[in-house]
């Protein structure tokens, strides 16, 4: 009779293995759909009509923001801003958007780069990095160009702008190819102004 009898795994065990992918499957629900509502609370609280478009900055540093934005809007761009990826993601749903620059000095943007390859392949990233290691790593992942540190040179930054948005680069070829930016892709670039007044 011995041979017989099986014993029944502990039901103690089994229901707090159920319990815990219970608890896993509403935690991934919960977030998805915190995620889903992104876009309806960035309605809400701001209103599409609203964001500026052209170009978006995804960082926390007050600094960094106000130094980008006023450069942006030199150019004649708009300029929106994101403390978050996860409302980065909301805004790119929203608006209309040539450029993402993604501070990576303290924070990992991997959903974005993800989400912009899937979805909206147009849009450049241009990636804030601590080094050039990190700066070949993002280039490697998708990313336009980089600039070092939060303490970057605004004029590469403006080379970026003019290269990716103005001359429509797809990637920046020094920067691909492991060389300093020296702003060769926009020497001879004029704006259309300046070809209205010599005419």
């Amino acid at each position: 009779m011995n041979k017989l009898f099986k014993p029944q795994p502990d039901l103690e065990e089994r229901l707090d293995q159920v319990n815990e992918r219970i608890r896993r499957a509403r935690w991934r629900l919960d977030w998805q759909t915190r995620e889903a509502r992104i876009p309806l609370d960035i309605q809400e609280d701001i209103g599409v009509s609203k964001l500026e478009g052209d170009v978006m900055l995804i960082s926390r540093d007050g600094a960094l923001r106000d130094k980008v934005r006023n450069l942006i809007h030199s150019e004649g761009y708009g300029c929106d801003i994101s403390q978050r990826s996860t409302t980065a993601v909301g805004l790119l749903k929203l608006g209309k958007y040539q450029m993402v620059i993604a501070d990576y000095t303290r924070r990992s943007r991997g959903r974005l780069f993800e989400y912009v390859r899937r979805y909206q392949p147009h849009v450049k990233i241009v990636s804030i990095v601590r080094n050039d290691h990190e700066g070949r790593r993002v280039m490697r992942a998708g990313s336009y160009s980089y600039l070092l540190g939060r303490g970057f040179d605004p004029e590469q930054l403006r080379t970026c702008i003019i290269s990716a948005l103005k001359l429509q680069s797809d990637v920046c070829w020094l920067l691909a190819n492991g060389e300093r930016c020296n702003r060769s892709c926009v020497d001879n670039f004029e704006p259309e102004e300046e070809f209205r007044i010599i005419d």
